[in-house]
């Protein structure tokens, strides 16, 4: 009788779990099809729709089979809570929901005991997700600048000096230009790599060889110049060598059909030559390449390319961090053209009022050391429809810039000292030789919208820098003149100034002076003519960054996803 007694109360409990079971496999398929009829209609709307609950019924209809007495399937709209993970009930008529909340409840007929019947009631959210793909920083993004012709030997040299290629003769004969017109899918990319997912390619350590091997199988065939190029590095690169490619895209294939997913072969290429090592550099001298600077000698030192991020917003896989982007040093020695920038300092108390104009100029040897931290992205929303677009939030790193060279500064204002103070212009003349250390960034995150029109898809948009801050400088051989002018001109004189006065024009006219020669908006300033060409070999800026989005998978904005 006890064994009887048990045996009942076992099958009666039992019935009662898989009722349970069934109910919550019943609630997440639901809840997945109803998630993908949230389009961006209002709560009103939705409930109003009578193909609405004819598509709860159809989908309770095709996942039939479940224990117990027919389901009661029930759905509540609203939206999920980013911070606490919990769903919020649409409150008003007017809301849009972005997530729904399907309750599946049944009954089972007990065998024995005083209840006749045990309930069973499971509930699963589904949210209609939106998912992009996007780049920060490129070297193909790079040749659309005037630097073009400098990344071939960088990224030549770097392959040369990592000890991992055979024949440095093939390597050096490549042709970046040809790699950064092509681009492959990345689904293919895993399969020919025998990687089952874009996740598990995200995040794996493949042979070298065999991922140019891929790449080049990949390539469209009448596009022979790219062909060619990978055909060479995969019979250069040594069999031994492997490749981290987290460390150039990040896909999450959770948040909806990624297979359409592209990434540039240039980028791919590039990154995986620069992470070859930790250390890579590069001594290349560049003759009379840069615009600004003849006899030009560069050392660039990085450990970090291009990075691509495909995923949901607010996901992981949709967040840039500094470690990505960051550690880029740049050498540079060679004879500066003059670089003349227009500017207004300001006026010194008892010595110089109504400044009406100065310039400062840079010219002869210089030398510069460029330091370069990360930059950091989110990805905040994703737009459909006839407006397309993301929006993200930005944040550069500081830049720290060294250098060292001549500097010429004139100012022209009013003399507010002596007998004829305020009534005379005064000429300012100062020559030095600066070694300056200027800080490069901006406070908080930057508001970046592609918006598809009028921007479009596969093209960089540069991020803020936010500006300089000259954080120290030091002078030697500082020489200050003064001169009174009278009669247009016509007439001069000498102005004896104190120490204490040759200190403060110096101060007061080369830190405004300064900050106005690094400036990365001015076009003829050194973050101009300088800095953005050198770190456009990687697709960064001064204090700032190139964003790309991807045209290929097309933005998603109801891939449905089970969230709860």
């Amino acid at each position: 009788m006890v064994m009887v007694l048990m045996a009942a109360f076992v099958v009666d409990i039992g019935m009662q779990r898989v009722a349970r079971a069934d109910m919550q496999a019943l609630s997440d398929v639901v809840a997945l099809d109803m998630s993908r009829r949230l389009d961006g209609s209002d709560t009103a709307a939705l409930e109003a729709d009578p193909t609405w609950d004819a598509a709860l019924a159809a989908s309770v209809a095709r996942n039939g089979g479940s224990l117990g007495d027919a389901p009661v399937v029930q759905t509540e709209l609203g939206g999920m809570d980013v911070s606490s993970g919990q769903f919020l009930p649409s409150e008003r008529g007017e809301d849009v929901p972005t997530a729904v909340r399907v309750t599946a409840s049944t009954s089972v007929d007990f065998a024995f005991g005083v209840a006749t019947s045990g309930g069973a009631s499971r509930s699963a959210i589904g949210a209609a997700t939106s998912f992009a793909c996007y780049k920060v920083g490129s070297w193909a993004a790079s040749l659309d600048t005037e630097s073009s012709l400098l990344l071939n030997p960088v990224l030549q040299k770097m392959a040369e000096q990592s000890g991992s290629f055979t024949n440095g003769a093939t390597v050096r004969a490549l042709d970046y230009r040809g790699l950064a017109a092509a681009s492959v899918d990345l689904f293919d990319l895993a399969a020919r790599l025998g990687v089952a997912s874009l996740d598990e390619l995200a995040a794996a350590t493949v042979n070298l060889k065999d991922l140019y091997v891929a790449l080049q199988a990949l390539a469209r065939p009448d596009d022979s110049t790219t062909v060619a190029a990978l055909g060479s590095l995969a019979a250069a690169t040594k069999t031994t060598v492997g490749a981290d490619l987290s460390k150039v895209l990040v896909a999450d294939s959770g948040a909806g059909s990624l297979l359409g997913a592209r990434a540039n072969v240039l980028d791919i290429v590039g990154g995986s030559i620069a992470l070859l090592n930790g250390t890579n550099v590069a001594n290349i001298y560049l003759g009379a390449t840069l615009p600004s600077m003849a006899n030009a000698g560069l050392t660039v030192k990085l450990t970090q390319g291009p990075h691509q991020y495909c995923g949901t917003p607010g996901g992981s896989s949709t967040a840039g961090v500094t470690s990505d982007t960051e550690q880029l040093r740049v050498t540079l020695g060679g004879q500066l053209n003059p670089s003349i920038i227009d500017f207004v300092p300001p006026a010194i108390t008892g010595l110089l009022s109504s400044v009406a104009s100065a310039t400062i100029t840079a010219e002869n040897y210089a030398t510069f050391d460029l330091s370069v931290a990360g930059t950091s992205s989110r990805l905040m929303s994703v737009s459909c429809g006839e407006a397309q677009g993301v929006d993200l939030n930005v944040s550069n790193g500081l830049a720290t810039v060294t250098f060292s060279t001549p500097l010429r500064a004139e100012v022209r204002a009013q003399l507010a000292k002596g007998l004829l103070g305020g009534l005379v212009d005064a000429v300012i003349s100062i020559n030095a030789i600066v070694s300056v250390t200027a800080t490069i960034g901006q406070s908080g995150d930057a508001a970046v919208d592609v918006a598809v029109p009028p921007q479009a898809f596969d093209t960089p948009y540069p991020t803020s820098s936010g500006g300089i801050n000259v954080t120290a400088s030091s002078r030697s051989g500082a020489n200050v003149s003064a001169n009174v002018e009278l009669l247009g001109g016509l007439l001069g004189a000498n102005i004896n100034l104190s120490n204490g006065e040759r200190n403060s024009i110096l101060d007061t006219v080369l830190d405004s002076g300064l900050n106005a020669l690094l400036s990365p908006t001015a076009p003829h300033s050194l973050a101009t003519t300088v800095f953005d060409p050198l770190l456009a070999l990687i697709g960064a800026q001064v204090g700032g960054s190139d964003v790309i989005l991807d045209s290929e998978p097309a933005l998603s904005c109801t891939a449905p996803r089970l969230v709860g």
